[in-house]
C-alpha cells in the first residue's frame, strides 16, 4: 500500500479516512513578445539555437532551472484548506500595511 504525507505539515495522510489534495504549480518564464520590424528577415530560433549550443551542459541544466519548472505537492485537508485561502503565503499583516514604530 502507498503511504502519502503531506508536504506542508508531514502528517500522515490517511488516504481510507480523508481526501488527499494534489497541487500541481508550473513556473514559466513570461516572455513579453518584442516587437520587431518587418523586413528584420533573421532567424531567431537559429539564433538561439545557436546560442544554446555554445552552452555547456550545467549551463544548459542551470537556463532549463530557471526557465520552467513543475512542482507536485500532496496536501492533506486542512493544509489544502489553508493553502485555498492564500495559495502565494502572503502574510496578512504584510498586506495590511502597518508601519514599523
Amino acid at each position: 500500500m502507498i503511504h502519502y504525507s503531506c508536504d506542508r505539515c508531514k502528517r500522515t495522510i490517511e488516504t481510507d479516512e480523508e481526501l488527499r489534495y494534489a497541487v500541481s504549480i508550473k513556473i514559466e518564464v513570461a516572455l513579453e513578445s518584442a516587437e520587431y520590424e518587418a523586413d528584420d528577415e533573421r532567424d531567431h530560433l537559429i539564433e538561439l539555437n545557436e546560442i544554446l549550443e555554445r552552452l555547456d551542459d550545467s549551463e544548459r541544466e542551470e537556463i532549463s532551472q530557471f526557465a520552467y519548472q513543475h512542482r507536485r505537492f500532496d496536501l492533506c485537508s486542512d493544509c489544502h484548506r489553508d493553502y485555498v485561502k492564500n495559495p502565494l503565503s502572503i502574510d496578512a499583516a504584510a498586506k495590511l500595511g502597518f508601519s514599523e514604530n
